[in-house]
């Protein structure tokens, strides 16, 4: 298997996958843009995590790595963006695996998918019932199944061509691997006063250590 080419992040300077880090590169305008998976001409890598992405924007790394002077931009316009660009690509992708019949929907549909281990993804709206989530996250970490909650319930529903879904799944493990790729590039907030050993959860549910951003 060839592994993804390393980019370094303008903020932190580690070198990762180039899978793993969102591109920035100038629209018209001196403005900004988001790429997914890398693009042509000039751009700059960076970490999608809130201290990258403030240090990026506050110590200006992106004008210099880009090599412009920028319009001002706000560290929470600039995870707008980004989040905007993985919403997009996320209904794409659904829409995708839905024609091709690799998505189910629905509280029972998804629940059975799981424990037949016919799931590889579970989605579940951020505005569902907390305690249904709670229970179908638990399902899904005893199967070892990825569930992340980052859309509301008209945002999935319009991604898999029908009225308000709390809850998706993803049959397909191509489908649920490019939609995993996306979802963690989806900004992440540390938050103040919690300390250098708090914790994070993964998409499993799972506690892991935190990554030092420096």
């Amino acid at each position: 298997m060839v592994s993804s080419p390393g980019r370094t992040c303008v903020a932190c300077r580690a070198i990762r996958p180039k899978a793993e880090l969102v591109r920035v590169h100038l629209v018209p305008g001196a403005g900004l843009g988001i790429d997914l998976g890398g693009g042509p001409g000039r751009g700059a890598y960076v970490c999608p995590a809130h201290p990258c992405l403030e240090q990026a924007v506050k110590r200006g790394e992106l004008g210099r790595s880009l090599g412009v002077a920028l319009q001002p931009i706000a560290v929470e316009e600039l995870e707008g963006l980004i989040r905007e660009r993985v919403s997009r690509k996320v209904a794409s992708l659904l829409g995708l695996a839905r024609r091709a019949r690799k998505v189910v929907s629905g509280a029972e549909a998804v629940e059975s998918a799981v424990k037949r281990h016919a799931a590889r993804l579970v989605l579940t709206a951020a505005d569902a019932s907390a305690s249904s989530v709670e229970k179908l996250r638990m399902l899904a970490v005893e199967a070892g199944v990825a569930c992340y909650s980052s859309f509301g319930k008209e945002e999935l529903g319009a991604a898999v061509g029908g009225a308000h879904r709390a809850y998706v799944a993803v049959t397909d493990p191509g489908f649920a691997e490019a939609l995993i790729s996306l979802l963690t590039k989806i900004p992440k907030k540390i938050e103040a006063g919690s300390g250098a050993q708090g914790e994070t959860i993964d998409a499993l549910g799972r506690a892991e250590p935190r990554r030092a951003w420096r």
